[in-house]
């Protein structure tokens, strides 16, 4: 009994000693990544991991790149909104301060129009970076809608709009509904972006078209507009955040095909841009996949209660 004893506590002592031994590597990666810095997301090292472990260093280094990415996307971001703030704001205290030491009438009222003119554009540009934020990582609750519906809904409110700059707009096609499966007020803010710039770009006397449309299992919402588009060589980077073409000379953020490009991801979708008709002006168009449950009942007899768009 006496030598069954000590030959159970021999071979219970061997076996820890192997699985130490085994679980060294283990050992050694869990101390490498607890005395890791909060900021550290640099890819583990799976030099020395036994071959059962690698699968599972290999998904964690896959997080932590889409981890270094997301952080490295959002550095950026805060740093080229601070500059994009800074400027405007200093560009305002210089026309308040001119305001204020200008004696004529008129020269104040001039030099207020051009104040406001500013504090517009600031406005616009900060909503549109929150909301490129909110679209980005906010948790949002998806239904069925209208894609075509969304197009008349907000082609009807930017009709004002378009009078006045003297440009043509128009809805055309006949591609029916289009049910897709998404977010109404991010949605419309997307499609409210692609069409701000259209009216923004095209010159007096110009046109500007929406044109929904089906592709396979995918609808379709193009804006056309005449205006100076985006050189092709530059048509690759169109969507970059804060990126704007090189023959663009009015003031903006560069955030509006930002936006849209964000949004479609979201839904699943993408941005297509292209030249426009005979090579003028700019295609730009928002493709989503089609619903499978189609639309809600009642909902296109009345597309302007689905449009709820944040910050307008």
């Amino acid at each position: 009994l006496a030598r069954d004893i000590l030959l159970a506590l021999a071979a219970a002592a061997l076996l820890w000693l192997a699985v130490r031994w085994a679980l060294r590597p283990l050992d050694r990666l869990r101390k490498g990544v607890q005395a890791r810095a909060a900021g550290d997301l640099t890819p583990l090292a799976p030099r020395g991991l036994p071959a059962d472990v690698l699968p599972l260093v290999e998904a964690l280094n896959h997080h932590v790149e889409r981890h270094r990415e997301e952080a490295q996307a959002r550095r950026r971001f805060v740093d080229d909104a601070s500059h994009q703030l800074r400027t405007p704001l200093a560009t305002l205290a210089t026309q308040v301060g001119y305001a204020l030491r200008e004696s004529d009438a008129a020269a104040q009222r001039e030099a207020l129009l051009a104040i406001k003119s500013r504090l517009d554009e600031t406005i616009r540009g900060t909503n549109q970076m929150l909301l490129l934020a909110r679209a980005d990582s906010l948790a949002i609750a998806c239904a069925p809608l209208d894609l075509e519906a969304l197009a008349q809904a907000l082609a009807r409110r930017s009709w004002a709009e378009a009078s006045e700059r003297g440009i043509d707009l128009g809805l055309e096609g006949e591609a029916g509904p289009l049910p897709v499966l998404a977010h109404a007020g991010l949605l419309g803010e997307a499609v409210a972006n692609l069409l701000h710039n259209a009216l923004r770009y095209t010159p007096h006397g110009g046109r500007v078209t929406l044109l929904p449309a089906r592709e396979g299992a995918l609808a379709l919402l193009s804006v056309i507009d005449d205006g100076p588009g985006i050189p092709a060589a530059e048509l690759a980077r169109a969507g970059e955040r804060f990126f704007r073409g090189s023959n663009v000379h009015q003031p903006g953020t560069g955030l509006g095909l930002a936006i849209v490009r964000s949004v479609a991801a979201r839904f699943g979708g993408t941005l297509r841009l292209a030249a426009g008709p005979q090579g003028h002006g700019l295609c730009a168009t928002l493709v989503l996949p089609l619903a499978d449950e189609g639309l809600p009942a009642g909902f296109g007899a009345n597309p302007e209660s689905e449009l709820k768009v944040p910050g307008r």
